[in-house]
């Protein structure tokens, strides 16, 4: 080879040698430009995952629970009762014990799984407890887990509602990870991510077996996305399927799993994934789908509603239950074949499971129970002043209301209005009911309308209308405060009068039949409702002392106007402030403050407030005592004896309310319990056609056949003598009828001449007896309420 060959050659070689330098300083660029992409784009992913996951996700809503409910053995409950107890407060009757919450009962015996739950004195594990019945009583309490015998035990109380932040097109109630089910948490790992536990995000076996599976098929049969990489998808980007957009679903899930912990993955999966669409608006999360299709609480929820939620993870309009109830059946049966294969359940139990409906509840609509409670209980929590908003995000709070109460208020809201709708061909009338335990000042239930699940206007706490002849027991009570004064059986002047105020017009009240008499006893003034008598106290008393006795009886807030008529009850509140007086009176003049909140915890079950309950004595027990009395005789033979041919062995305690032209009708019974306080008219104030006992007291009737009641029975107040009186009112100690008196210094009555106060009354009353128009005439409608003139 020649010289310039071999130099030929040479350079040929370091041309070569140049060429793939190039190459590789070439595709080393292009890597490095690629890794420096990545590694940027990755940045910026990272920054768009911690921004949405380091920050507020979504704020837990603080959970609302019912009142605390006990099975005890010195109740002697028999075994129908506890039944009712447990079907009342959320439990399930089954063939056989599987999840928390069921119940079975064979022969004497009932054994139920009771849920773990943080009662707020302490947290509870789940109970495994067998009730025994000996002669059909509660005998045993045994604790099948610690094998024990125990005296009582907790019942967990129910979610009633959840207080969230709206959204404008999605909804969502988020709980914490340890307070979903571990029944349903396994149930969606099984069917969606089964190795959620083991891989990094993604499943490279996961993806396989899905290609796999979809070959064979000929179609999409089977998606091999993880639980994280769903996540993604949900939390930052969109449905479009496109390689795009599952490449940056794959970055994102592999960051995903190196910055959090799969527990915080889970949990924000949870209450993230979409299951479904409420008209305009989203629903995200389990808790919220089991609220929508159920009407309950996922924790509340069966193992067939469970495998129902879960495999509407694949697809919810395709499985939804109310346009596709077949494929939704299907679709769950599945997952229960699932559970079946990896021995979750045994084969019985599936058979049992996969014959069931689906059990959603109405189309359409997130149930939203107890509006008017859960208002009322907003309105109180905004005033208390140790609790700000930012320490109630997942904070429990532990109200009052009585389940069952509730519901029996309810239906006898809609029962009764219905009926006297049909009756009185007026489609307009509306009511509204509280109910109260006057002993601790508990509010067992609050209906706000005929619509009891509208969260609308609330005419229980912020509707205020005239109260009428509500207002008498109070101006009684305040002239029964003065024994030297008046008693039960003091005449008082029933005469036709008029009341000069200066700067206007003449003020002439009259009773309602337009009847008048010499005079009455004070009893009966308040037994018939006769408003002569009733100015007339008020007026002896003063405007003053009847306003200072109101508002000491829980009116304090209440715009007394200082004005004659309002002894008549011309000035409006609402039916819960009308309840906070009659609990004084029920209570014996001690007043407690009513409230719908008993206490509330944080998420670790610290305390953050408890209800202190401090009754006040602010009118005197005597007197009390007296006007329960005497409202006692208002059902008895007065304006409410309707009541008496059904509820006689009650001996209730009651007193009926009309206003001018009948627009508003109002009832407040006492039982040995509770007092209720019913009204009923027209939003648009027109007249009802109604009075107190045609009207409002007919909801009350309805509310007492639904209703176990406790009798009413007077307490032994110091220096309250029963001392008989004649029919006119004068001492007579050998009479079968007997009054409280309120005795000092051990007066004695029965020292008097029965004989000369009969003489006495009857030369006071020659014109007319008073017995003669007091006398009950139990065919003629009771008199009611009276209507100023003016």
């Amino acid at each position: 080879m020649t010289q310039s060959g071999r130099r030929r050659k040479k350079d040929e070689k370091k041309s070569s040698k140049r060429s793939k330098k190039s190459i590789r300083t070439f595709l080393f660029k292009i890597t490095l430009v690629i890794i420096c992409y990545i590694a940027f784009y990755g940045i910026y992913l990272d920054g768009k995952i911690r921004s949405k996951m380091d920050g507020q996700t979504w704020i837990l809503p603080a959970e609302i629970y019912s009142k605390i409910n006990s099975i005890r053995l010195r109740d002697k409950l028999t075994l129908a009762q506890t039944k009712q107890i447990l079907l009342k407060n959320g439990f399930r009757q089954t063939t056989m014990v599987a999840t928390p919450s069921d119940f079975k009962i064979e022969n004497d015996t009932i054994v139920l799984l009771r849920d773990a739950f943080p009662f707020p004195n302490r947290s509870e594990p789940q109970r495994f407890l067998r009730l025994r019945f000996e002669q059909n009583k509660l005998n045993v309490i045994e604790d099948l887990i610690n094998l024990s015998a125990i005296e009582e035990f907790q019942l967990p109380p129910k979610l009633i509602a959840m207080l969230q932040s709206e959204s404008e097109n999605e909804e969502r109630l988020a709980i914490r990870l340890q307070n979903y089910p571990r029944l349903l948490i396994d149930t969606l790992l099984l069917t969606e991510d089964h190795r959620f536990y083991q891989h990094e995000g993604i499943s490279l076996l996961g993806i396989i077996r899905a290609t796999i599976a979809n070959i064979q098929a000929g179609h999409r049969v089977q998606g091999g996305s993880t639980l994280t990489q769903q996540l993604v998808k949900n939390l930052f980007l969109s449905n479009e399927r496109t390689f795009t957009r599952k490449i940056n679903e794959a970055l994102m899930a592999l960051i995903l799993d190196w910055r959090y912990d799969k527990d915080r993955i889970l949990e924000t999966y949870l209450n993230e994934i979409y299951l479904g669409q409420n008209g305009d608006s989203q629903i995200h999360g389990f808790e919220l789908a089991s609220h929508f299709y159920f009407g309950r609480s996922a924790r509340e929820i069966s193992l067939d509603q469970i495998a129902l939620l879960v495999g509407m993870v694949k697809g919810p309009s395709l499985y939804n239950p109310w346009r596709n109830p077949q494929k939704a059946i299907e679709r769950r049966n599945v997952v229960l074949h699932l559970l079946l294969e990896h021995q979750v359940i045994n084969q019985e139990l599936y058979h049992l499971l996969s014959k069931r409906p689906l059990g959603v509840q109405e189309k359409g609509r997130i149930n939203r129970k107890y509006p008017a409670f859960i208002q009322t209980l907003q309105t109180e929590l905004r005033k208390l002043n140790d609790i700000k908003a930012n320490m109630l995000s997942g904070a429990r709070i532990f109200s009052t209301l009585d389940i069952e109460q509730q519901r029996q208020a309810e239906n006898a809201v809609i029962t009764g209005l219905s009926q006297l709708q049909t009756k009185y061909r007026n489609p307009h009338l509306e009511a509204a009911m509280v109910v109260a335990d006057y002993h601790n000042g508990e509010v067992q239930a609050i209906v706000g309308g005929s619509q009891t699940n509208y969260a609308g206007f609330n005419r229980a706490s912020v509707a205020k209308r005239q109260i009428g002849s509500l207002v008498k027991p109070a101006i009684y009570l305040t002239a029964l405060s003065n024994p030297k004064q008046f008693q039960l059986n003091t005449p008082i002047e029933n005469q036709p009068l008029t009341i000069r105020i200066k700067g206007s017009p003449p003020w002439q009240p009259r009773n309602y039949d337009r009847t008048y008499s010499g005079s009455v006893l004070l009893i009966d003034a308040l037994v018939r409702s006769l408003n002569i008598p009733t100015v007339n106290i008020g007026m002896k008393v003063g405007l003053t002392q009847v306003i200072e006795t109101q508002k000491a009886m829980g009116w304090n807030k209440v715009d007394i106007p200082k004005m004659p008529s309002m002894l008549l009850g011309t000035y409006a509140i609402s039916p819960y402030q009308v309840t906070k007086l009659f609990q004084t009176i029920a209570n014996y003049g001690n007043s407690i403050t009513l409230t719908t909140i008993d206490r509330i915890t944080d998420q670790q079950s610290n305390i953050l407030y408890q209800r202190a309950m401090q009754p006040e004595q602010v009118v005197p027990a005597q007197a009390a005592l007296q006007t329960l009395f005497a409202m006692q005789q208002v059902v008895e033979r007065g304006t409410a004896r309707r009541l008496q041919q059904e509820f006689s062995h009650l001996h209730l305690a009651g007193k009926t309310g009309t206003t001018n032209n009948s627009r508003d009708t109002w009832f407040v019974g006492i039982d040995g319990r509770n007092v209720a306080t019913v009204w009923l008219g027209r939003d648009d104030n027109n007249e009802t056609k109604l009075t107190g006992a045609s009207g409002a007291l007919q909801l009350y009737r309805h509310y007492l056949q639904q209703n176990q009641v406790t009798p009413l029975q007077l307490a032994t107040v110091d220096n309250i003598d029963w001392i008989g009186i004649n029919s006119y009112g004068g001492w007579d100690c050998s009479s079968s009828r007997k009054i409280p008196v309120w005795t000092e210094n051990k007066q004695s009555f029965c020292s008097y001449s029965s004989q000369n106060q009969q003489s006495a009354v009857e030369n006071n009353e020659e014109k007319n007896s008073i017995w003669d128009v007091l006398k009950p005439d139990f065919n003629v409608a009771p008199i009611e309420d009276a209507v100023p003139t003016n």
